[in-house]
């Protein structure tokens, strides 16, 4: 039987999680992006599973529950980057256990440690990955899979399916320049710390949809966040603003007053009000997993599996 030819369109974790799952299936699968792994906006994210600012969907949700359940697994391989870390999720409204729990085992809801402005507080283990590390990972395993990586920009997806069977375009915010017209771009400014002792865990609360105020324990960092500036492409950041991130980060656990910062990162999110995961409506061959917003890291396997569902292939997980 003939492998199908599949194009896969950038090289973020949602392109190289799709790139991957596809060579998985049995596709020959090669990567067309402008820019390598480590430069795309994924290499910039706190990258924790978490769905922030998402409503009750069932698609989300099941998308959710095979990242997560992947995610979990690769944290056994010390070479993904990825591990488990206590989450602690704090609500200034008490609307019971959040509806996306259902993916998370051992969810427990906090009687004591919970400052008084807030209604409640859950606690639970989720995957962090070490976003330079997880992205590397992804590569070797495609390249490892017999994959191909062309650098090259592509200015038009369905262009190259003279070249294959199928081409996926996972490019982000490059949608827009295809005629998206639901896509913006949501400004995200995140602080690098270096480990300490004082911070273990990770720490968020979304409450106020500009401000997202996280704090995540990777292997050899500390993320602190962040904002979510809509349609704000500056990359200048004062230092007003990097103090006021510190300060509500401290205020979610106090260890972060000990931290000495490494950076300060600015990436852009591209946002759509639904994920754009679905075949093209003009050409049956192009398809589409981008819009993520936040939920890159958080949708990636899950979407995979949904690209190689609408392929008429066998999910394989």
């Amino acid at each position: 039987m003939t492998r199908r030819r599949v194009i896969v369109v950038g090289a973020g974790v949602s392109g190289l999680t799709t790139a991957v799952t596809l060579s998985m299936a049995g596709c020959d699968v090669a990567i067309h992006a402008v820019e390598a792994p480590a430069q795309t906006t994924s290499a910039l994210a706190a990258a924790i599973w978490h769905p922030f600012y998402q409503a009750p969907d069932l698609v989300y949700l099941e998308n959710a529950r095979q990242t997560y359940a992947e995610m979990a697994r690769l944290s056994d391989d010390d070479a993904s980057g990825v591990v488990m870390r206590p989450l602690t999720e704090y609500f200034e409204r008490d609307a019971g256990t959040p509806w996306w729990s259902v993916c998370v085992p051992g969810v427990v809801r906090l009687s004591a440690e919970v400052p008084s402005r807030y209604a409640c507080a859950y606690r639970m283990e989720v995957p962090v990955a070490d976003t330079g590390t997880y992205l590397g990972y992804l590569m070797d395993m495609f390249l490892d899979l017999g994959g191909r990586f062309v650098l090259a920009r592509v200015s038009d997806p369905a262009t190259l399916l003279d070249d294959a069977d199928y081409v996926v375009n996972c490019c982000g915010y490059g949608g827009a320049a295809f005629g998206d017209r639901e896509l913006s771009l949501s400004r995200a400014v995140v602080l690098r710390a270096l480990r300490h002792d004082a911070v273990h865990g990770c720490f968020v609360d979304d409450t106020d949809p500009l401000r997202p105020t996280y704090v995540v324990e990777r292997r050899h960092d500390i993320i602190l966040g962040g904002t979510a500036d809509p349609d704000m492409t500056s990359t200048v950041i004062g230092e007003r603003q990097v103090g006021e991130i510190v300060r509500r980060c401290a205020s979610l656990c106090a260890g972060v007053a000990s931290l000495d910062l490494i950076d300060v990162r600015v990436g852009f999110r591209p946002m759509r009000r639904v994920a754009r995961v679905e075949r093209d409506g003009t050409h049956g061959g192009l398809l589409h997993n981008y819009g993520h917003g936040g939920g890159g890291f958080t949708l990636s396997w899950g979407c995979a599996n949904q690209v190689l569902r609408l392929m008429g292939e066998a999910v394989t997980t």
